[in-house]
C-alpha cells in the first residue's frame, strides 16, 4: 500500500506514486525541513460547512457533494506549507498551489547539505520534488 498524487486539472493525468515505506520517509523529511503544516481539521470542516449551507438549502446529494468538495480544498488562508492531513490520508485532497509553494518555499530555506542529505537518503525524493514543482505550476494535486 502507498499513496498516489495526480496532477489536478492535468488532461495527461500524471501520477507519482509512493510506496508505503517510500512515503513514510518523505513525510518524515518534508516535516523536518518544516514543508508540512499542522491544521485545526475540524475548524476547516465547520467553515467548509458553513459555506456549503450558508443559505440554508436542505441537504440533498448536490449539498452533500459541495460539502465534501469544499471539506477537501479547504486550508489555510496563508499556508505555511502542506496540511499534513492531506499528505497522510488519500481522500482525494486538493493540495493547492500555494501550499505547495509555501512548502518549497521552507525546502529551499534548508540548508543545502541536509538537501543533498535527503536526496541520497531517500531514493524517491528528487522526483518527489520535481512533481512538487510541476503541481504548483498546474492547479495542484489530489491524494489517492
Amino acid at each position: 500500500m502507498g499513496r498516489a498524487y495526480r496532477l489536478n486539472g492535468n488532461e495527461y493525468s500524471a501520477v507519482y506514486f509512493l510506496d508505503h515505506f517510500t512515503h513514510a520517509a518523505v513525510l518524515r523529511a518534508m516535516d523536518g525541513f518544516g514543508m508540512i503544516q499542522d491544521l485545526d481539521v475540524l475548524r476547516l470542516a465547520e467553515t467548509a460547512f458553513d459555506s456549503a449551507f450558508r443559505e440554508g438549502r436542505p441537504v440533498d446529494d448536490s449539498a452533500t457533494k459541495a460539502l465534501v468538495e469544499a471539506l477537501r480544498e479547504a486550508g489555510a488562508a496563508e499556508p505555511a506549507g502542506i496540511p499534513r492531513h492531506k499528505l497522510s490520508t488519500g481522500e482525494g485532497w486538493l493540495i493547492t498551489p500555494r501550499e505547495i509553494t509555501a512548502a518549497l518555499n521552507a525546502y529551499q530555506q534548508a540548508p543545502r547539505d541536509e538537501r543533498a542529505a535527503a536526496v541520497a537518503r531517500i531514493d524517491d525524493w528528487g522526483g518527489w520534488i520535481d512533481f512538487l514543482h510541476t503541481a504548483g505550476d498546474f492547479l495542484g494535486l489530489r491524494s489517492h
